[in-house]
């Protein structure tokens, strides 16, 4: 009998981890962003201890993978962080850098070159999450393998809904520094075609943060600074949480605040910092650094298993086949 184990997920919505029982009384433990990441399950003991297959390996050495779309997505954010840091930093403090780079126009134009590659990222993203759903390791091996999906809606699933989410925060994004390049335009053109999109932008950002939080967290919350995935989303948090209050900054009242638009990029350059760091660690994520960090969705699970608690249960091995977007105003 197969089933799927996610009551420790908010209110047993999404389904965060699948759980395989072998002949031997070992378990193999799909969790969902592990699986996304096309990282094989963890494997464990009747005692409750990890099981590692092969040697030791340095993930931290890795930096190049093309075969992995996981690797892809974490280059593009990268350079869409590099960008927006690159446009906020030379807005604030331009005696830094090249006159001809700190213009108005072309500070504006580095924003929009950052949002199209935070939204091919995101689509990449979403792609993923449409082809890695945990909950399909639940389908038996008698069934045809599911052939590649460009869509499909998974609202079990909280690394799915983040990326759609985050997605369509991109496309907002590109609007937004869009319509900063646009000349000519008052105080209120400039708050309703570029402050708006900014602020619903920000808030899919961190709305889709939080979900990626509740996937490895297995519940509302966790505190786990020795896995690699966990600084990856809270970074990503930390990174929202930036990019919100730069929004706030964004909005000009008239007449516009120098001091405000100061603020907005400082916040801007904060938020592309952390989602710079939480995209480089996506490298070694994808290398499994995770290995061999403790992890709390496993001692919660061997917990409820001692209390009677009933576990997922599959009778065969499993097979694996972002911004101040504000007009650059200085």
């Amino acid at each position: 009998m197969s089933t799927t184990d996610n009551r420790n997920a908010p209110r047993g919505r999404f389904v965060t981890r699948v759980v395989q029982t072998l002949t031997t009384g070992h378990q193999l433990v799909s969790l969902s962003r592990r699986h996304r990441k096309r990282l094989p399950p963890l494997h464990v003991t009747l005692d409750g201890r990890r099981v590692h297959r092969g040697p030791p390996r340095s993930p931290w050495l890795h930096l190049c993978a093309p075969d992995r779309l996981a690797w892809w997505i974490a280059l593009l954010f990268i350079i869409g962080s590099a960008c927006f840091a690159y446009g906020s930093f030379g807005a604030n403090w331009p005696q830094y850098l090249p006159a001809r780079m700190t213009e108005g126009a072309a500070i504006n134009h580095v924003f929009f070159v950052g949002s199209i590659f935070f939204t091919a990222a995101a689509w990449l993203q979403l792609l993923e999450a449409v082809n890695g759903d945990v909950a399909d390791v639940a389908i038996l091996e008698a069934r045809a393998p599911v052939n590649w999906r460009w869509f499909g809606w998974k609202p079990h699933n909280a690394g799915y809904l983040a990326s759609l989410i985050q997605f369509g925060g991109t496309l907002l994004f590109n609007l937004n520094t869009g319509d900063a390049m646009l000349t000519g335009l008052g105080w209120t053109q400039e708050d309703v075609l570029i402050w708006t999109p900014d602020m619903a932008g920000s808030l899919c950002f961190l709305t889709a943060s939080y979900l990626a939080l509740v996937e490895i967290a297995h519940g509302w919350w966790s505190f786990e600074p020795r896995q690699v995935s966990w600084w990856v989303v809270i970074l990503n948090l930390m990174g929202s949480v930036a990019f919100q209050v730069a929004a706030v900054y964004g909005f000009f009242p008239p007449p516009p605040e120098a001091g405000w638009a100061w603020s907005a990029n400082l916040w801007t350059l904060i938020g592309a910092l952390c989602f710079f760091l939480a995209s480089y660690l996506m490298i070694p994520e994808l290398f499994d650094a995770d290995a061999t960090a403790p992890s709390k969705a496993l001692s919660s699970q061997q917990g409820r298993a001692g209390r009677g608690g009933r576990l997922a249960a599959l009778p065969h091995p499993i097979r694996r086949g972002t911004w101040s977007r504000k007009r650059s105003k200085r």
